[in-house]
């Protein structure tokens, strides 16, 4: 009798194990790291994140410039992408969405384009995720997604 109560102690404690393996082995973000990369192929559009100081959130996003996938140049000036709080999740998984908006001229304040960055923390101080941008107006057709990756610094 006492012998298997055991195995059967055994066996509960194995299968509970395999439960939380996913867990445990979810890559989480570094706390209050600052990830910089650049968009995949041959763009090289740097992006950088900051990661919240409990490594719950991404509490920054910045990409240098306007990803454009047609022949000819983005919209004029700096862009002003904002990018709101976005939560990680306890599978490493964020999202945020955001726009970019004229910022002068008759169209001052108008959305030139908006943008979804979806990104994954993985092991070792990476992330990689995909980035989707789609312009509005007449520049629609030069809407597009990119993959990146980024590296934690330091």
């Amino acid at each position: 009798m006492r012998r298997r109560i055991s195995l059967r102690a055994a066996l509960a404690l194995g299968l509970g194990a395999c439960a939380l393996a996913p867990v445990a082995l979810a890559a989480t973000a570094q706390a209050g790291a600052t990830y910089a990369g650049s968009l995949a192929g041959s763009r090289h559009i740097a992006i950088t994140l900051h990661v919240s100081p409990s490594g719950r959130a991404v509490v920054a996003l910045h990409i240098a410039t306007l990803p454009i996938y047609c022949a000819g140049n983005g919209p004029p000036g700096t862009p002003a992408l904002a990018f709101p709080r976005s939560a990680i999740s306890q599978a490493g998984k964020f999202s945020a969405s955001g726009a970019d908006m004229i910022g002068s001229g008759p169209l001052k304040g108008s959305v030139a384009a908006t943008f979804k960055v979806s990104g994954t923390f993985t092991a070792g101080g990476r992330e990689r995720g995909v980035i989707l941008t789609t312009y509005s107006g007449a520049a629609r057709h030069c809407s597009g997604s990119s993959a990146y990756s980024t590296r934690a610094a330091g």
